[in-house]
């Protein structure tokens, strides 16, 4: 099984390869940094891919004019939209444009990965309600500021000696940030933090 991932945030990338590493290790993910990449995919037939991911704010574009394109050189492969931003009245556009389905990045894991897998299985994924769809995240400022230095590469005793307190509680912290977002590596906390525009 192969997914193409259209992207312009390599940090994104990686953290949804690692959601479908999760779901199945046999599914193969084929990244492309813009939609130019990923019309440009030297393809031998009209469908390698089993299913598109297009993020809706590619850089310089709106990634909703980029769903015919796609749909032409693709035929019948599925694309789910993904944005950072729960707009409705993108979703409804998505959808009126033949999109399969649409996913706001500050989703769960676990409901990003229940959503993939119904789409993937030839259903359609709309939330009938945004706000239900992204992560009411409430971190403290503490544990924004662990985030913060996790996001710069610091590992747990540069993190503790900056903040002034133990390994321990770096750990501490670590656990419940990665239960507040629905993580369980640091990769993906990171990417969890980049969602949330904390780093």
């Amino acid at each position: 099984m192969q997914v193409l991932l259209i992207d312009d945030h390599a940090l994104f990338r990686a953290g949804l390869s690692l959601l479908f590493q999760r779901m199945d290790p046999e599914i193969q993910v084929v990244e492309a940094n813009s939609l130019e990449d990923a019309l440009g995919q030297n393809v031998v037939d009209t469908n390698p891919f089993d299913l598109i991911l297009l993020d809706l704010t590619l850089q310089g574009m709106n990634g909703l004019d980029g769903l015919l394109p796609l749909q032409k050189k693709f035929v019948n492969v599925p694309v789910v939209v993904v944005t950072g931003s729960a707009e409705p009245d993108a979703m409804n556009e998505a959808r009126a444009k033949g999109a399969r389905g649409y996913l706001v990045k500050t989703t769960a894991a676990q409901a990003m990965v229940q959503a993939l897998r119904s789409v993937l299985q030839g259903d359609s994924h709309f939330p009938d309600d945004l706000s239900l769809a992204a992560v009411n995240v409430k971190l403290t400022p503490r544990q924004q500021e662990v985030l913060e230095l996790l996001c710069l590469g610091k590992v747990n005793k540069e993190i503790a000696s900056i903040l002034g307190m133990s390994d321990h509680t770096v750990q501490t912290h670590l656990k419940m940030i990665f239960r507040a977002t629905g993580v369980h590596t640091r990769t993906e906390a990171v990417l969890a933090a980049r969602r949330l525009g904390i780093c």
